[in-house]
């Protein structure tokens, strides 16, 4: 077990990091992929929270170290975040923009942000569960490749929505611009006030995205018990 939450906290710390950093769908595809490879006979790759879920709701993971999985995987997107914060660095007209935005609705937009964010993140999970947990594929050398394609294209396919089908990567993509702060010459505090005040005004739209990426996942996940009940 030791080992399979320290490759969760790995592989979930390199993935947020390059969506944090890079955020281009073919870098982060392909950084998924390779840590899909390095981490599948270990810990089963999850790096993802919705992942884990549908793991366990198909019954190949159990709850309780699903849980651990979890906790380990947001963590790990923290530390990714602040490592994204100080690579990224202080940049000025972020912050004004997240001054401004305050006054904005919450909700704006969120209808087709969060259809993106289930539909995405349903696709991805089926796949995932398809490629790395049924016997119909079992001993397959493709899996890596399948999520990491399936990802790249959901990214590009839901692109205008910018959404990330993993609330661990999400968490790291929010506070990213708060540890940037810190790197702020001379006006530190009032940059990360500013980037506070904006990830708390908008932390309720995060966290129904975040309900929909996991009910994608659960979504997926009884889809799948649904069409092979022989794979319980």
């Amino acid at each position: 077990m030791r080992n399979a939450l320290c490759l969760e906290a790995f592989g979930t710390f390199f993935l947020c990091l390059a969506v944090a950093v890079a955020g281009e769908p073919l870098a982060v595809a392909a950084v998924l992929g390779a840590l899909i490879y390095a981490g599948s006979p270990i810990s089963g790759a999850h790096y993802n929270p919705a992942a884990t879920l549908a793991w366990c709701v198909r019954g190949r993971h159990r709850w309780l170290p699903g849980v651990a999985y979890v906790l380990v995987q947001l963590t790990a997107a923290l530390a990714a975040a602040a490592v994204a914060g100080l690579l990224a660095g202080h940049d000025p007209e972020r912050t004004a923009a997240a001054a401004r935005a305050i006054d904005d609705p919450v909700f704006e937009g969120f209808f087709r942000e969060g259809l993106a964010e289930f539909l995405g993140t349903y696709l991805m999970a089926f796949v995932i569960l398809m490629v790395a947990t049924s016997r119909r594929t079992a001993g397959n050398g493709y899996a890596g490749v399948a999520i990491a394609l399936v990802v790249y294209g959901a990214a590009v396919v839901f692109a205008r929505q910018a959404p990330t089908f993993n609330p661990a990567v999400m968490l790291a993509a929010s506070f990213r611009d708060v540890f940037a702060a810190f790197t702020a010459e001379g006006e530190s505090f009032k940059a990360l006030r500013s980037e506070l005040a904006f990830v708390a005004k908008f932390t309720p739209r995060y966290l129904l995205l975040a309900v929909l990426q996991l009910t994608g996942a659960a979504a997926a996940a009884f889809t799948f018990r649904g069409l092979f009940p022989e794979e319980r």
